[in-house]
């Protein structure tokens, strides 16, 4: 084909149509671009929306599995004892030349020292040590303030004790430690797998926070004789244990031997009529003088004020700022009607809040 004849082709064939200019085309609208920039900001928020509840649904399912598994260690506990351990928690401790009987200081010694005697029938730990941890030794030496808390209860019975049957807390593997020697967490014995890495308060070297947790100091007498040649120093720190996450600890309360309000040094004689958590409503109310109260009757609980990591206020007697008992927010039992803060409070005996379990 001669030169001329293919110049005529291309010339009838004309430019190719990927080379012809576009014709017409147009932008979006400003217009467009807003609702499409909508449509984008709503799926964006649904789908934030659905993530974070499924974030808050997940670790809201770990704590509860965590409470189930450390009921679980409770009840082994009974199991290996005979007996559920005691809080020790003493609002109002009483002089032991003037401990009225039936009175909740009386309720809580007797509690601690028979259960005691009951788990560790040979034990020799010193007398004023078992009236120290239940806030009663108010004469001298250690002594716990107002008992122990429902937080440091949770991990001081759960922790494990000295295989020693004499010195189950003061024994290789117990509670307590040298003073000279200082704490060794991987040295206890185990009964609960705690994640030591999640035990409070601590310090920046990572110890035990003697500032902000509690811990008293005692002196053992390993030889039995009267003597002082083999006396110990030895202490126990009162550790907290919080879920993964969360700046507040789980707590226990023991009501397998009392009604909570039993406990309670303020409530009004009045208390008549105390209900169950179950068909619990908001607006709880007695007639006249006369009180009602919602418990969580149960043998024993262990709770997390959920993912508000908010307490509100526990307890009948929480509200009386004349009282020191009010400082003891959240470790007094739980008493209903359980809305506000204390609606979302997770526990061992529901499947979901306490909220949840006061209307089935």
């Amino acid at each position: 084909m001669s030169t001329s004849r293919f110049s005529r082709r291309l010339r009838r064939r004309g430019p190719s149509p990927a080379a012809a200019p576009a014709a017409g085309r147009q932008g979006f609208t400003l217009t467009e671009l807003l609702i499409v920039i909508a449509i984008i900001a709503v799926l964006a928020s649904l789908i934030t929306a659905a993530a974070v509840r499924a974030m808050y649904a997940a670790r809201r399912s770990r704590i509860e599995m965590e409470i189930k598994q450390m009921a679980g260690a409770l009840q082994q506990f009974h199991t290996d004892y005979g007996a559920y351990p005691p809080n020790g928690m003493n609002p109002q401790p009483l002089p032991q030349n003037n401990l009225t009987p039936g009175s909740a200081a009386a309720l809580v010694q007797a509690d601690f020292q028979r259960m005691f005697k009951k788990a560790f029938p040979r034990h020799q730990e010193p007398p004023q040590l078992i009236l120290a941890l239940c806030g009663q030794n108010l004469s001298s030496g250690a002594n716990l303030v107002n008992g122990m808390y429902a937080d440091e209860a949770l991990y001081f019975w759960l922790g494990g004790f000295s295989s020693d049957p004499q010195f189950p807390i003061s024994g290789p593997g117990g509670p307590s430690f040298s003073v000279s020697a200082g704490e060794v967490l991987e040295n206890r014995t185990i009964r609960y797998e705690f994640d030591r890495g999640r035990l409070g308060p601590r310090n920046d070297a990572g110890g035990f926070d003697a500032s902000r947790g509690r811990s008293i100091q005692y002196s053992v007498d390993l030889n039995h004789n009267g003597t002082t040649e083999a006396d110990e120093n030895r202490q126990i720190n009162f550790w907290q244990y919080m879920p993964s996450g969360s700046e507040q600890p789980f707590i226990y309360f023991d009501t397998s031997r009392h009604k909570p309000y039993q406990y309670d040094p303020y409530v009004s004689p009045n208390v008549t009529d105390v209900h169950p958590i179950k068909r619990v409503r908001e607006g709880l109310t007695g007639a006249g003088n006369v009180q009602q109260l919602a418990f969580v009757d149960q043998k024993y609980q262990v709770l997390h004020c959920g993912l508000d990591d908010d307490w509100g206020s526990f307890g009948p007697s929480a509200s009386n700022p004349s009282t020191t008992y009010a400082q003891l927010e959240p470790y007094l039992f739980p008493a209903g009607p359980f809305i506000g803060p204390t609606a979302d409070t997770l526990a061992n005996f529901t499947d979901g809040t306490l909220a949840d379990a006061a209307e089935q």
